[in-house]
């Protein structure tokens, strides 16, 4: 399984984020992700492939989910290497 490497110390100077975006490789995610614009909370790969969704049973307003997704594709994306392009559309 991929995320085994993840839980053992690394090699000396191996470097966290590649060994991040090496595990999401080997489980055919491709980077960076992104939040779908036409269905809230759903973050696809740079594919367009879906990854995850957060809040699947819609039990949150659509802003709340939209910052949450905002906030995770920005940990995962920094955390992969990815920096981000610049702020949020809305501002």
């Amino acid at each position: 399984m991929a995320t085994s490497a993840l839980a053992r110390q690394p090699a000396a100077g191996a470097d966290p984020s590649t060994l991040f975006s090496a595990a999401l490789s080997l489980l055919h995610v491709r980077m960076p992700l992104r939040h779908d614009a036409t269905h809230c909370g759903t973050i696809v790969g740079a594919d367009g492939n879906p990854v995850f969704v957060v809040d699947m049973n819609r039990e949150r307003p659509d802003a709340e989910v939209t910052d949450i997704a905002e906030l995770l594709l920005l940990a995962i994306n920094v955390h992969a290497g990815y920096l981000p392009e610049g702020g949020r559309a809305d501002g």
